[in-house]
């Protein structure tokens, strides 16, 4: 399950990017100018806070953070480090003291955190319509839906975008079973420029973990 949701995270703060077709309600230009400035970035970090809620009590509440290059990111979430060169995935439980390494796989959740995973098929996954503004905390945020064009445990995606900076703010994925998952980006940095050799997982500082290589 976890892995799930992880990569939901990564779609949904990635979600900015989206080509213009699916779209209806005026959504076009909104994620057009949010294209213009995040295809601009070479390499990102996302600090943020997750919660799971249902039945509108929090289940979990979580932070963490992930840097992004290209198709490789890094992703810190508890006791979970997740390392991805673009071919390899690297999943280090730290409470477990285990390493699961896996083939890196477009179709599978845990590779959507891939961003070339994610727009590859983007047009054909979702569509996505304008729903109105509101003003939190200060802000003015556009939403949109993402609706999945296939059937999957969740319902939509909800985007929220500060409509002045041209940046997303927040995301939540609706499930059937009346879960709410929320990612609120607490901060959003243009990172330093990174080798990379920094998306791979160096085991050798790892001794006492157990590895598991699924390859």
């Amino acid at each position: 399950m976890k892995r799930k949701f992880l990569g939901l995270l990564c779609l949904t703060l990635l979600a900015n990017i989206l080509y213009s077709q699916n779209i209806d309600g005026g959504a076009t230009e909104i994620l057009q100018a949010l294209t213009k400035k995040y295809q601009q970035l070479t390499t990102m970090k996302i600090d943020y806070t997750y919660t799971a809620e249902k039945e509108k009590k929090v289940i979990d509440s979580q932070q963490g953070n992930i840097i992004i290059k290209g198709n490789k990111y890094v992703l810190e979430l508890n006791s979970q480090l997740i390392y991805c060169d673009g071919k390899t995935i690297w999943n280090f439980d730290k409470n477990a003291e285990e390493i699961t390494i896996f083939d890196y796989d477009p179709s599978d959740d845990f590779s959507m955190l891939n961003p070339s995973a994610v727009l590859e098929n983007w047009q054909k996954e979702y569509k996505a319509k304008f729903i109105r503004e509101e003003v939190q905390q200060n802000k003015t945020l556009q939403i949109i839906d993402l609706q999945p064009i296939k059937n999957k445990s969740y319902y939509k995606i909800r985007l929220y975008i500060d409509k002045h900076k041209k940046e997303l703010y927040a995301s939540s994925v609706f499930e059937k079973d009346n879960t709410i998952y929320s990612y609120f980006i607490d901060k959003f940095t243009i990172s330093k420029t990174y080798e990379d050799s920094f998306f791979v997982l160096d085991t050798s500082k790892y001794p006492n973990a157990e590895i598991n290589d699924m390859r």
